[in-house]
């Protein structure tokens, strides 16, 4: 594929359906859920992917323009959630790891 060309956005949701993450999340909860999940994470790489292209700014500050201070209260979340994930052997089967 060169580098200008498009790729389709059907497809690509559909190649995400099949990763094992989405596998796992349609078992867990639907199929209908992890679609809509993935047509939905789909538009938001392209809208960050747009944005950081257009604006010619880092990945950090895409997001800090998308959501505001809120961006800094997910990354402690999600930091602080992932770092105790990782340190519990017993879910370390989870979603992720």
């Amino acid at each position: 594929m060169s580098q200008n060309q498009d790729i389709s956005i059907k497809q690509t949701i559909e190649e995400l359906l099949q990763t094992n993450l989405f596998k796992n999340i349609e078992k867990r909860n639907s199929r209908q859920f992890a679609e809509k999940l993935a047509v939905w994470l789909v538009r938001y790489i392209i809208v960050v992917s747009s944005m950081k292209e257009a604006l010619k700014i880092d990945l950090e500050s895409v997001l800090l323009n998308i959501h505001g201070e809120r961006f800094k209260k997910i990354l402690e979340v999600t930091e602080r959630t992932f770092q105790q994930t990782r340190m519990d052997d017993d879910n370390s089967h989870s979603y992720i790891w």
